[in-house]
């Protein structure tokens, strides 16, 4: 019988392939097949909020998961609403997402471990030892950051987050869950693991059962010997609360702050950010410790196109802010004038989830068939699902059109029909010509009709 040699080199590579594999790409594939299947879309229309969670400094309002449009972009969305003065207490969740701010401001923190306790402070408090002496109290956390309108959030998967609505009116937002992303072990349900508060106030969302905080599932005495804490202690934070997972703070939230919004080491931020995305990698938790977790995309001067007569589209990559690499997701904020048109265009690697913000249009979508899948009004509070690769044009109403879209790729590419930058541009005269039976006139008038305009058109 023959026998045959195998290199050393090669049973290694062998060997390694699997474990590489097994690292990278069964949780990828996974949530591929799971939005190939529910992608068939035949009609998709503007969504409300289905489910509401009262709470009792706000109301957490949830899109129906159940919806197809949202299966096939593997996302959940949820509209929040805190109260002045309210307190979202500290949780996790299951998936990475993305939070913008429609109205409002506040301070947020969120807990990376390993990070450091760079923020402290001392005071005096209470008097001890039976000797008419204050003893000294010692705080100190990680670093907070303020936010404000219009402000994108970066929310990894699996890190506590909170915030504090410490304004005069109330905080609203928008979040996107990406429960299909990669980073997402479990199953397509988005998951928010409470560590204080309940879910017992109200209507619980699709997907989750009411009940506490986590910390109520443990047996008292090891929670409280886990914590290095008397069994009195670790009972009073087990016990039943009933203000859900937004509580009012009456006298005002304490906290160790920097002096600004832009202090607190945003250069060395923007630093670290650089040499991470350049490949000097310094470990997972020292490089999200530096990394910024919010950018404003409400200000447009800033935007990527701006036609006075049209309005403004500010882009948010990676490019911008590099933590959006990790979590796969970007985002971008429009503002049309009154029947200012959108260029049809599709994402090549994407879908995009909008949220319109303010005002309202009339938004068609087209899929591969040639078919409308949806043609109708989209107003203020309503969201749409454009799936990668469909076509979407849109005409701002008589009150002009505002709104956000969260897209799932973290360099979303769009292509457009029509416009300065469009594939009409790109084309010979002669290829549109044969394309649509046209004489060469009219082909070169349809591949210039809008050639020094990008992306947003004035009214002709």
């Amino acid at each position: 019988m023959a026998s045959y040699s195998v290199p050393l080199s090669l049973c290694c590579l062998l060997l390694l392939l699997p474990l590489s594999s097994l690292a990278q790409n069964p949780g990828e594939n996974r949530q591929f097949r799971y939005r190939h299947e529910e992608c068939r879309l035949e009609r998709i229309t503007g969504l409300q909020p289905r489910h509401r969670l009262e709470s009792e400094a706000g109301v957490s309002e949830y899109f129906d998961g159940n919806e197809q449009q949202l299966q096939c972009a593997g996302v959940t969305v949820i509209r929040r609403t805190i109260k002045s003065g309210g307190l979202f207490l500290p949780a996790f969740s299951n998936s990475p997402g993305l939070t913008y701010v429609i109205e409002g401001s506040g301070i947020a923190g969120l807990l990376v471990p390993g990070c450091p306790e760079s923020f402290q402070s001392f005071e005096e408090q209470g008097r001890g030892g039976g000797q008419g002496q204050r003893q000294p109290f010692t705080d100190q956390h990680q670093k907070i950051f303020d936010f404000r309108q219009g402000d994108i959030i970066a929310v990894p998967a699996g890190f506590v987050r909170w915030c504090y609505n410490n304004g005069d009116r109330p905080l609203v937002t928008i979040s996107l869950v990406d429960t299909s992303s990669s980073a997402n072990q479990l199953d397509s349900t988005p998951r928010q693991f409470m560590l204080a508060g309940s879910r017992q106030k109200g209507e619980s969302k699709q997907g989750s059962s009411s009940g506490g905080h986590l910390l109520r599932a443990f047996d008292t005495k090891l929670l409280a010997e886990a914590l290095g804490v008397p069994e009195e202690l670790a009972q009073k934070i087990q016990r039943e609360d009933s203000r859900g997972e937004m509580v009012m703070v009456s006298e005002g939230l304490k906290l160790i702050r920097s002096s600004s919004r832009s202090s607190g080491g945003e250069e060395a931020e923007r630093e670290m950010e650089t040499r991470d995305g350049a490949g000097d990698r310094n470990g997972l938790e020292e490089a999200l410790c530096a990394y910024r977790l919010r950018q404003n995309i409400d200000n447009p001067r800033q935007a990527d196109y701006f036609n006075p007569q049209a309005g403004w589209i500010t882009k948010l990559s990676a490019q911008k802010l590099p933590i959006l690499r990790r979590l796969r997701l970007s985002a971008r904020r429009g503002v049309m004038r009154p029947r200012a048109t959108l260029a049809p265009q599709w994402v090549i690697n994407a879908h995009d989830i909008v949220y319109v913000t303010k005002g309202r249009a009339r938004v068609q979508v087209a899929s591969d068939e040639g078919r409308a899948v949806h043609d109708g009004e989209l107003r203020q509070g309503q969201l749409l699902v454009v799936p990668q690769n469909f076509v979407a044009i849109v005409r701002a109403e008589e009150e002009g059109f505002e709104w956000v879209t969260f897209k799932t790729n973290e360099e979303a590419l769009d292509s457009q029909i029509a416009g300065k930058l469009s594939v009409l541009k790109g084309m010979p005269v002669d290829v549109i010509a044969n394309a649509y039976r046209l004489s060469r006139e009219e082909a070169f008038k349809l591949k210039f009709g809008r050639r020094d305009e990008i992306e947003i058109f004035a009214d002709l």
